[in-house]
């Protein structure tokens, strides 16, 4: 009775160690994982943790990834296995055995760390300031807000405008005002930064022609130009390109915001085109829109206004003009066309030989005019000149 009293414990302890040992063996566990149509570098399982780490290439999308799970003692999976799943933030799987154990593991999909951007060349590094270039290379990454390019010379550095265009190419804009000179360019994606082995090369921008104050003009008087890029360190020249292609080229001086020009007797009456040559660069400017129409200086025309140093005047007032050289042409009558772009106006003008005076009185209606003067006899027009003047008839 004794000794079987002793079989049975020993019977019970196995049997009591074996099923300790299968509850160990039905813990379930992670064995592998695969992504579906994407390579992995590095897998980390630890069923101590219960977490899973895997690392896949740089700028992978881990917004939409379905895994595949290969698990050890586990009858379900929550949520399943083969199903899309947004990895940006860890993903929590429950895994359950046949006996009900139920075990966590947090699995989390990386990326690799942003690469060294490189720079392999730039399309257009030697470029005027406003200019724009392209950067050529790879590891630019997808975020237009973590991609910066900047310039530096003699300690200064500036930012420039840049646009991602894909993670190979980037778009790079000068600002207008970058001095001209030789500069180091830097490439910043997110925290890395790369410098190019070549300088780029930022030179003067070629002349630009927006307005000039007068379109009409005498023989032996200036004329200023207004645009941008003029400097006082060049030396520049105006041209003035005829009607039938003659040029006329005249020295011009440049304060740094405009150009001024005499125009000498050598230059005949005509239309012209202008445009300006940076002489020490050798940059040549676009050539105007408009004419410029230039006068003799010994036929008549008309130089200032006697009472009114302002443009606008009062309908039914007078208007006094200083009078030159009309005595070179024997006209009997005088007028003044008032004209815009919607209406022309004809007004019977006064001539005082003694003070050399032409008067007008302004019509009754408003209006931006251009003046222009008629001299005429019974039979025809004799001469007239578009003059400088605009009134503003208020």
């Amino acid at each position: 009775m004794k000794n079987n009293l002793y079989l049975f414990i020993i019977i019970g302890f196995l049997y009591s160690c074996k099923s300790a040992e299968n509850n160990v063996w039905e813990i379930p566990t992670i064995n592998s994982i695969s992504l579906a149509g994407m390579s992995i570098l590095q897998t980390e399982i630890s069923d101590i943790d219960r977490r899973v780490t895997i690392w896949v290439p740089y700028q992978t999308n881990v917004i939409s990834i379905v895994p595949t799970i290969v698990t050890k003692n586990a009858i379900s999976i929550i949520p399943s296995s083969n199903v899309a799943q947004n990895f940006s933030s860890p993903v929590y799987y429950t895994l359950v055995s046949e006996s009900g154990q139920k075990v966590i593991y947090e699995i989390q999909v990386k990326a690799q760390e942003q690469p060294m951007p490189l720079i392999n060349r730039v399309i257009g590094d030697t470029l005027e300031a406003g200019m724009s270039f392209q950067i050529l290379g790879r590891n630019f990454g997808l975020n237009p807000t973590e991609v910066q390019a900047s310039v530096s010379s003699a300690g200064n550095t500036t930012h420039l405008k840049t646009e991602l265009l894909d993670s190979l190419h980037i778009q790079v804009f000068s600002q207008d005002d970058l001095l001209p000179g030789s500069y180091t360019l830097a490439l910043k994606v997110k925290n890395k930064i790369t410098e190019y082995n070549k300088p780029v090369i930022v030179q003067y921008p070629t002349p630009h022609i927006d307005s000039i104050d007068y379109w009409n003009v005498i023989q032996e008087e200036s004329i200023r130009i207004y645009g941008k890029y003029f400097s006082k360190n060049y030396t520049y020249k105006v041209i003035l390109v005829g009607k039938d292609g003659k040029e006329y080229s005249l020295p011009a001086n440049s304060d740094g915001q405009t150009i001024e020009c005499w125009i000498p007797n050598s230059v005949k009456e005509g239309e012209y085109r202008v445009k300006i040559t940076n002489m020490t660069l050798i940059k040549e400017s676009n050539l105007t829109k408009y004419s410029l129409v230039v006068y003799r200086n010994d036929m008549p025309y008309l130089v200032d206004t006697e009472k009114y140093s302002e443009t606008k005047v009062k309908q039914g007032n007078t208007l006094v003009f200083t009078a030159l050289n009309f005595e070179k042409v024997q006209s009997r009558f005088y007028q003044i066309q008032l004209q815009n772009e919607t209406e022309t106006i004809v007004q019977n003008a006064l001539y005082n030989a003694v003070n050399k005076r032409l008067s007008f009185e302004i019509p009754k209606t408003k209006g931006i005019y251009h003046i222009n003067l008629i001299l005429s006899n019974e039979s025809a027009i004799l001469y007239s000149i578009n003059t400088r003047f605009v009134l503003t008839i208020e």
